[in-house]
């Protein structure tokens, strides 16, 4: 079995190997480029924040600390001479309430003592109240040096350094990139390689060997052992199949020519019954032997698309006609049912062998009981009123040699049948699924969802 195991899963690890490697490349650099957008993010963030601060700092803070200090200085000067002059700058206009010769604009009037925002002359300014001995002084400051002063001293710092953080992230990101490009490379190549039209050997990572990233050489070399110890383990077990199967031919064809031999004598008792099980078992055996061969090929794919369509209906009929004849000591009634024809794209030998296992089950495992057939355009339901199985045996049923013991009925020892029989399944797309309950019967449904 372990020749049938590694013929059989050669193809699935290529293609998971595919798979691993592709995502590792994918996520690799889908991993590094989110890395570096998050840190844009961040970054981007982070300076809109110190913007927004920066500007409320030079307003808040320093614009407010500048007018209320105008606003004591001229108090104070105003309470040692009358007559001191408003301050009038280039960014700063004055008002005094009890100035009339510098009329306060009505907008201000209404201002609590403190510093204000208002619209004036379709601009944002900064209006600073201070209130004295019943006198109140406005101090108009420019909103234009409000801007220039958070943009010199808050905003173009942050650009600088927002644009030298993007270069050094852009750094890191090709540094990281060059990092891993081994990897990628390396995924590259195994991602073009076909290993369904390939042979394993072929693939050549020489160019990756000598790579100065360790982690990569080491990985190729691991892969490369892996590669020469599974090409060379397959070809000893598909040589081993080949060669035992094709030994083992002439022998069984000297058991069948001697068992038809045999059946022409009028034999009765144990020496008749001794002669049908002689040739049920040659019968299984040379089933398995074709099966060990067919599975060895791996041209599953292929055999679908080149075969013509095969009638599954008259082979259905074959089938239990012979199984029929074999196991007429077990008195069962057969009957099969055409709802409709099914024809399907496979080798007959492997549509054979499928059903010709779940109907061995079937006629092996029932007595005096009946087995049921039924066929239409997608599907096969062969159903039994056999010894059945409980759960635990259901759910390993398709194992290997698997062997299930009733109370009601003979063991049931299945061998590599249902094993080959899933194998089989899967390699050409199809769908079995078996139901059973213990001490009524089994029902196997095999499904094509390729069928004409």
């Amino acid at each position: 079995m372990s020749c049938t195991r590694y013929l059989l899963d050669w193809k699935h690890l290529s293609n998971q190997y595919v798979l691993m490697f592709r995502s590792t490349s994918n996520r690799v650099q889908s991993r590094l480029l989110r890395v570096f957008l998050l840190q844009l993010i961040l970054i981007s963030i982070v300076t809109v924040i110190g913007v927004v601060t920066a500007s409320l700092i030079v307003e808040r803070l320093l614009v407010n600390k500048a007018l209320r200090g105008e606003a004591e200085y001229f108090w104070n000067k105003r309470a040692e001479e009358a007559d001191f002059q408003l301050p009038q700058t280039m960014n700063l206009e004055s008002f005094l309430s009890t100035d009339p010769s510098i009329p306060v604009p009505a907008s201000f009037q209404k201002l609590d003592p403190g510093q204000h925002r208002v619209d004036n002359n379709q601009a944002r300014q900064i209006v600073y109240v201070s209130e004295r001995n019943g006198e109140r002084l406005y101090l108009l400051f420019a909103g234009g040096t409000v801007s220039n002063l958070a943009f010199y001293f808050g905003v173009l710092p942050l650009i600088l350094v927002l644009l030298t953080m993007y270069g050094f992230a852009f750094l890191t990101y090709l540094l990281s990139k060059e990092a891993v490009s081994p990897i990628t490379r390396l995924a590259s190549v195994i991602e073009r390689f076909d290993f369904n039209k390939r042979e394993a050997n072929e693939l050549n990572l020489a160019s990756l060997e000598q790579s100065s990233n360790s982690e990569t050489e080491i990985l190729t070399t691991a892969l490369n052992h892996f590669v020469q110890r599974s090409n060379d383990s397959i070809e000893r077990e598909r040589n081993f199949t080949r060669f035992a199967s094709h030994e083992l031919r002439t022998p069984l064809a000297v058991i069948q020519g001697s068992v038809s031999s045999l059946e022409l004598l009028d034999l009765e008792g144990a020496p008749a019954r001794a002669v049908q099980r002689i040739k049920r078992t040659s019968r299984q055996m040379g089933d398995l032997l074709n099966t060990l061969l067919l599975l060895a090929r791996e041209e599953s794919e292929a055999d679908s698309e080149n075969s013509e369509p095969l009638n599954v209906n008259d082979l259905a009929d074959t089938l239990v006609a012979q199984l029929s004849t074999v196991y007429s000591d077990k008195r069962n009634q057969i009957s099969i049912q055409h709802d409709e024809q099914l024809f399907v794209r496979a080798p007959e030998s492997v549509i054979s062998i499928v059903l010709g296992n779940v109907l061995g089950n079937a006629f092996s495992y029932t007595r005096n009981g009946e087995i049921e057939v039924t066929v239409d355009s997608t599907k096969i339901i062969i159903a039994d009123t056999g010894v059945g199985m409980d759960k635990s045996s259901l759910d390993q049923v398709f194992e290997p040699f698997f062997r299930a013991n009733n109370d009601s009925g003979p063991q049931q020892h299945q061998g590599l049948g249902l094993a080959i029989v899933r194998q089989s399944c899967r390699n050409y797309g199809w769908e079995i699924s078996l139901d059973s309950e213990k001490g009524v019967g089994t029902q196997v449904t095999i499904t094509f969802p390729g069928a004409i």
